[in-house]
């Protein structure tokens, strides 16, 4: 029986395909420093691998992953701890310590021999009088040392005048004059309800100089509790900048820091509150000194 043939077929639109589907897996790992990158996925593979895990590309050209140069700064890098070998003898030689250890055990010995030094030298110094008093001998020795070291920074400088109220005589001149017998006073009464009044000072110097420090002696020297007492002021210079100082009620000399007295010639001095002394309404000062730091 003849074979018989197909049957003709009409031409016919051509059928859309498919799309083929990603079969590959999510990244699943996070890329660690020596990890093989894929180029065509970008997955992180072991370092032996051969092909990836996700895609199967092959990895012989893949890009190693690097450590980001600021890790190294934040943590120390510790490597393997080498272990010399055996000469073989049969007999278990010791380790070789570990890196810095030696330096540790070192510093330790160190801490412990100062710690037992501290005890002892604490002990003897509250048992034994002599003892006791050398070391504070020395210690006076050494704060009296950075003391004068301290002040040798720092130069006078001698306003040119001051101007401002005065009572009983007691002019702004003494401020100035280097005598802490002397003193300047001036009323200050309270208004009927309300704050103190002003009272303001002007220091002016001869050229613009550059303030550093300022030492106040409050009060009226040996009449210290009979006048009243300066608690808190505002130093205003050249420049429009303010200090506010602070006082005690002492009549020892007080040091303050001036960080905004820079190229002034004058210093406007306003007392805004003072320590009250029962036997007069004033407030007395005996002496200003200004200080320029040595370059």
């Amino acid at each position: 029986e003849r074979d018989r043939e197909p049957d003709a077929v009409l031409p016919q639109a051509p059928q859309a395909r498919p799309d083929r589907r990603d079969r590959r897996t999510a990244r699943t790992n996070v890329i660690r420093p020596g990890d093989l990158i894929c180029g065509s996925c970008g997955q992180g593979n072991a370092p032996a691998r051969k092909f990836c895990t996700r895609c199967g590309f092959e990895l012989r050209e893949a890009q190693v992953a690097r450590t980001p140069w600021w890790r190294g700064l934040l943590r120390r890098r510790r490597g393997p701890r080498v272990v010399e070998l055996g000469t073989g003898s049969g007999q278990q030689d010791e380790p070789a310590p570990a890196p810095g250890g030696r330096l540790a055990a070192f510093w330790n010995q160190v801490k412990v021999v100062l710690g037992i030094t501290f005890c002892l030298s604490a002990m003897l110094y509250a048992s034994y009088a002599p003892f006791r008093n050398v070391v504070n001998a020395r210690a006076e020795e050494v704060r009296t040392s950075v003391s004068g070291f301290i002040k040798s920074q720092y130069s006078p400088v001698r306003p040119a005048k001051v101007t401002g109220p005065s009572a009983e005589g007691r002019g702004p001149g003494n401020l100035i004059d280097l005598n802490t017998s002397s003193y300047w006073s001036v009323p200050h009464p309270k208004e009927s309800g309300g704050e103190p009044q002003k009272t303001l000072l002007v220091v002016e110097f001869d050229r613009p100089v550059s303030l550093d420090q300022l030492i106040v002696t409050a009060g009226a020297g040996e009449a210290f509790t009979q006048h009243g007492r300066p608690r808190q002021m505002f130093l205003t210079f050249a420049n429009e900048s303010r200090t506010r100082v602070d006082l005690r009620d002492t009549a020892k000399p007080q040091t303050f820091p001036l960080k905004a007295g820079l190229a002034t010639k004058k210093v406007t001095i306003e007392f805004t509150d003072v320590y009250p002394s029962d036997q007069g309404k004033d407030v007395a000062v005996a002496e200003l000194e200004f200080f320029s730091l040595l370059s």
